[in-house]
This record gives structure tokens, sequence and C-alpha cells, in this order.
């Protein structure tokens, strides 16, 4: 008996599965969107020359509006936006494309299952690229798109710094931190030298330094001065205060390493992310110390404890053991004849709980139905140790493998493209909007607002697409009757 007796289910309406076409969209537009985004961070932290730096960031941003454009286009070309729950629904279905790896019948457990790296690899692109839009914003908010004008005028004139002679000191003020050395502040007239190759007299300037000692009339002052044009006047500074703008950069050498820092949590966050949701273990090929269990579904559901709340699909076995398979879905997400379907739960077996696992702790674990189907999830660790005194070894069920079956794999997230929403898309174009308005010279209050903007667009796109699969069939008229 492979699968629930048709009476009891219930009639089933025909859907066809998603193809090929959809998922390897979902892969190039994700690719492409990470691979606009991915040079944002590094132009504007290591790109010294203003003007093309603008350039590059505002052609990648670009290309990231292009990819919106190209998953809008898609979706109509694919006869318009689904829901989610269609799209999962479907993939219990038959296909008519190749399938995945062959499998024992459905009186043997698998030994090879479809590869779960693609989930793997798309839940990782997908938090890395949240946390590379989210520092990349933060550093375009630190940092400053361009020299100041002043600045600006000097250094394309062939500016130096020079310690210059002091000719007028007034405003003087003494300044005592909480923490750290005192410091006098004073308005300073110096005067400019022209360079050798210079025609005329000395000039004066004003600048307002800052120095740990007393400024006085005939000391010298660190100034950055174009020898060529003093007319052009001086800035008050040394190659430690000045020298990041001076040399082009967009923030100093602090905030640089901070923004760095805090790209690399970001990384690591992503692989504990990667590692709480997949595992690692691909879980094709199981043998060693897997298991398998014959099961019967009974449905979506939960695994609760305590204050813990998790969506699952609750197997029974044939001692009505009950095991809670670990995958997010919901009633709607899943057909009406899953229930009663017959099927292998196969699972990692646990390191052992004298090794100090948690009881609450998860393993990786796959369905298999006897219809062909797939599903990656995972299995609480007590629940594993439970079903381990009915289950069998995969190696030993494998030796009597003979019938050979193809199996496809359950991954609705693939066809992303399908059932984005248009909200999201539009939420998209906004953080892109905002990130362009951070390279050009807009400065103080505004430039915050821009980034506070943008970082409140980007959590909410963040959460929205989180979000999709239990969103999708908001304001669906279809779904709704």
């Amino acid at each position: 008996m492979s699968s629930a007796d048709p009476t009891t289910t219930g009639a089933v309406p025909a859907l066809r599965r998603v193809g090929t076409a959809p998922r390897r969209a979902g892969a190039l537009f994700g690719a492409l969107g990470l691979a606009a985004i991915l040079p944002v961070l590094p132009l504007w932290l290591f790109c010294s020359d203003p003007e093309p730096r603008r350039t590059a960031i505002l052609i990648a941003l670009g290309c990231a509006l292009a990819s919106l454009g190209g998953i809008a286009l898609f979706q109509r070309a694919a006869g318009g936006r689904r829901s989610y729950a269609e799209v999962a629904v479907a993939e219990f279905s038959a296909t008519t494309e190749p399938g995945g790896p062959g499998a024992a019948g459905p009186d043997q457990p698998p030994s090879v299952l479809p590869s779960r790296r693609g989930m793997q690899a798309r839940s990782l692109v997908w938090y890395f690229g949240v946390c590379t839009v989210l520092v990349s914003l933060l550093a375009l908010v630190m940092g400053a798109p361009q020299r100041p004008e002043r600045m600006q005028r000097i250094v394309d004139a062939g500016a130096e710094f020079a310690n210059v002679p002091v000719e007028k000191v007034s405003d003087v003020r003494l300044h005592d931190p909480s923490k750290g050395h005192d410091y006098y502040t004073s308005t300073v007239v110096v005067r400019l030298a022209p360079g050798s190759g210079a025609e005329g007299d000395p000039v004066t300037a004003r600048v307002h330094p800052v120095t740990h000692d007393r400024p006085h009339v005939g000391g010298k002052v660190s100034v950055l001065y174009a020898p060529d044009r003093p007319a052009l006047g001086a800035l008050a500074g040394n190659e430690r205060s000045l020298g990041d703008a001076f040399e082009g950069s967009t923030m100093t050498t602090g905030r640089t390493w901070i923004v760095g820092i805090a790209w690399a949590a970001g990384i690591v966050l992503s692989v504990i992310g990667l590692s709480l949701r997949h595992g690692f273990r691909s879980f094709s090929r199981l043998g060693g110390a897997d298991m398998a269990v014959r099961g019967t579904c009974l449905g979506a559901g939960f695994w609760q404890r305590d204050s813990r709340k998790e969506q699952c699909l609750k197997i029974v076995t044939a001692s009505s053991r009950t095991a809670h398979f670990l995958v997010p879905v919901t009633e709607d997400q899943v057909p009406a004849s899953l229930k009663g379907q017959h099927l292998w739960l196969c699972w990692e077996a646990p390191r052992g709980a004298e090794n100090g696992q948690s009881a609450a702790g998860g393993t990786v674990a796959a369905l298999v139905s006897d219809d062909g189907w797939v599903m990656h999830g995972k299995l609480k660790a007590d629940d594993a140790r439970m079903m381990a005194a009915e289950g069998v070894s995969v190696d030993k069920a494998a030796a009597g493998h003979s019938e050979s079956r193809v199996l496809r794999l359950w991954n609705p997230h693939s066809a992303w493209p399908l059932y984005l929403a248009p909200s999201a898309l539009a939420l998209a174009a906004a953080l892109i909007g905002c990130a362009a308005l951070l390279t050009l010279d807009i400065t103080g209050t505004w430039r915050w607002m821009i980034g506070l903007a943008g970082a409140v667009i980007g959590l909410t796109l963040a959460y929205a697409a989180m979000k999709a699969p239990y969103l999708s069939n908001a304001g669906d008229p279809e779904a709704a009757s």
C-alpha cells in the first residue's frame, strides 16, 4: 500500500508541479542580486577617488534594480503571481520531468536521497545578503561621499602637510575632558610660503587648530595647504587628523574597522543560521548510523515544549509512537491527501545523550513518500532516540535492495520568483534608492534620516521575505474564495 485510500482522503485538485524554469530563474536572480550588492561595501571603503567610486556604486545599484525588474517581468510572463501555498501543494504532485536519484521500492528505506545542498546554499546566500545590505547601509551613513569642498580645491592644487609659523593668536580656550588629555582650541593666523616653483610673496590664512600645547606667536602649527596656490588657504591638522580625508577615504580607519568587524560578525551569524536551519550535512547518501522507520503522516501540526513552539509534520509508527518532523509548513501548504500517506522517516542518529546533547536539540532528517517525494527537515533528538527502538539501520536494510524508483525533492522555496509579493519588490527598490542618495554629498541630519529610513525599509523587507510563505495568500481573491 503506497498511499492513503482515496475514498478516505477526498478529491484532490490536480496541481502541476513547478518545472525547472522558475527554479533556475530563482538561482539566476539571486546570484545577480548578490553580485550587484556585494561590490558596494568594498568600493565605499577602499576606493579613494570620489567620482569613479560614486559611478561604480551607482552602476552596481542599477544592476540590482534591473534584477528586480527582471523578477517582475518573469512573474508576469509565468502567468502572474501565485500564492506560496499553491506552489507548496503542487510540489507533492508527480512530474514528467527527469527526477532525482533512484531509490529502493517502498518496502525498503532509501540509501540515496536528493541532496539538500541547494537549500543550504540558498539560505546562506539569503543570510549573507541581508547582512551585507545592512552593513553597507551603515557604512554609507557613517562615511562621507567626498572631501569637503575647500579641502577638495586644495587637494586639486597639489596639497601637502607642513608646519607653518604663527603670526597671531586669538580665542584660546582650554578644554578639560573627563577622559583623555587637556587640549586647546584657538583661532590662529599663519603665514603660508609659496612653493619653490611658484611666484609671489607669502600669504596669511586663518585656521582653527586643536593642540595639546597653548599656541603662541612665533610657534608653529601643522596645516594642509597647496604650496603652488597658497591663496586657497589652509586647513589645520596633520596626517593623523586629516590623512584619511586627504587620501580620499570615506571614513576614518577606526570606523572602517568597526564596519569590517560588523560584516565579519554578520558572516559568522549567517553560518550559525545555516547550521540551525539545515545543518551542514547534505544528507544525500545514507549509511553508518543513519536510521529509518516506517510511518504514516498525520498532517501538519506543532511541536511544543514549555514556551517553544515549532511547525512540523506529525508521523505515527505501527507501535503508535509519534515523531515531530520539523519543517515550516501549515495546513494550507500540504494537500489533504497527505494525511494517511505511508512513508519512511529517515534521520541521522544522535551522537548519544551521554555526550551531553540536549533532548531539545535537533538532528537532520528526511521524509520519503511512497509517491516519490522527499522532504528535508529536522527531528528532535528525543524523538530520534524514541524512534530508534523501532527503526532499522539503513545500512542493513540497503543490502536487500532490488527495485529502484526516482525520487523528487520537495523544494517550493527554490521557485521564490513565483510567489514573491510586489510589495517586497517595491521595498527593495526603495532601499536601493536610499543607498543611491547616500552616495551624494548629503550631510548632517538629512543623511542620518535617509540612513534610518533605509534601515527600517531593509528590516521590513527582510521580515516580509521571510514571512512570504505565510503572507502570500493575503489579498489573493482566489485563495480567499
